[in-house]
């Protein structure tokens, strides 16, 4: 019967984490420097590395994507395979290696401390950047035939790292009292 209730909530917390990253890419603040504005799906990625772990966190996300790329309205821009060839689905795959990477840091023996949650919040921020301007990098230079160089699109990111090392920075004060909170109200 443990294994049922395990199952079951593990279910609802990825569904739960899942409709919050889909909420957050709806969350749309203009950025009159880039054609992107700025959305909360990142945060809500991370949140859900920190809050449930590695496998679990990434599940959520996968999920999101899964739904998008079969054509379910849940991204920023018109959904469905082709989404792959947008220059800003690198940053969807950085979302997965995000959440698995935050909760891997966040998940070894011991307490779930703040030092711990700002570190593997900065590590996936930084991994989630790597891919998203890598996939940028490629789609702009061989698929599109639109040349630009990695520095330049660097430079153009820095605004929304900006952003999100401060949202990554909250998340990871508030991150061990939810997961606390969520821990009691589990049992």
């Amino acid at each position: 019967m443990m294994i049922q209730k395990s199952g079951i909530k593990s279910m609802i917390l990825i569904a739960l984490f899942t409709a919050l990253i889909i909420v957050g890419a709806f969350i749309k603040i203009p950025n009159p420097f880039f054609p992107v504005p700025f959305t909360l799906q990142g945060v809500f990625c991370a949140l859900a590395g920190l809050v449930l772990g590695s496998k679990r966190g990434a599940c959520a996300v996968g999920l999101y994507i899964v739904m998008g790329l079969s054509g379910l309205p849940v991204f920023t821009l018109p959904s469905g395979p082709q989404y792959i060839f947008q220059p800003t689905f690198g940053f969807l795959l950085g979302f997965v290696a995000t959440a698995y990477i935050i909760g891997k840091v966040s998940e070894p023996e011991g307490s779930f401390t703040p030092a711990k949650a700002f570190a593997a919040s900065y590590l996936g921020l930084f991994v989630q950047y790597v891919i998203g301007i890598l996939h940028m990098y490629a789609i702009y230079n061989f698929y599109n035939n639109r040349p630009t160089g990695f520095w330049a699109l660097v430079s153009g990111m820095a605004l929304y790292f900006l952003k999100d090392l401060i949202l990554f920075s909250f998340v990871a004060s508030v991150s061990p009292v939810i997961k606390r909170r969520l821990a009691a109200f589990s049992s």
